[in-house]
């Protein structure tokens, strides 16, 4: 079985481990922006609450399908997965 991101066309996950490199590369990254944001533009708060929020949501389904991926992977799955 083949757990794309995002969507039908999104990249290919191949399991949980990229997913949580990615995440944390953008947990490093992310932070600082949004920091600058609301120093730049304290009045625009709620909408950066509401990014944040969005970033997180997408980040734990990048989780739940690296998850996906790497327990369909495995041809016991497959195989347990037909029989039901």
């Amino acid at each position: 079985m083949e757990v794309r991101m995002g969507s039908k066309k999104g990249t290919v996950c191949n399991g949980i481990t990229p997913v949580l490199t990615q995440i944390q590369q953008r947990l490093q990254a992310r932070p600082k922006e949004w920091l600058e944001a609301l120093q730049q533009e304290p009045a625009k708060f709620a909408d950066l609450e509401k990014e944040i929020h969005r970033a997180f949501a997408q980040m734990a389904d990048q989780v739940v399908a690296g998850l996906l991926a790497e327990t369909t992977a495995d041809a016991d799955f497959a195989a347990g997965a037909k029989k039901n």
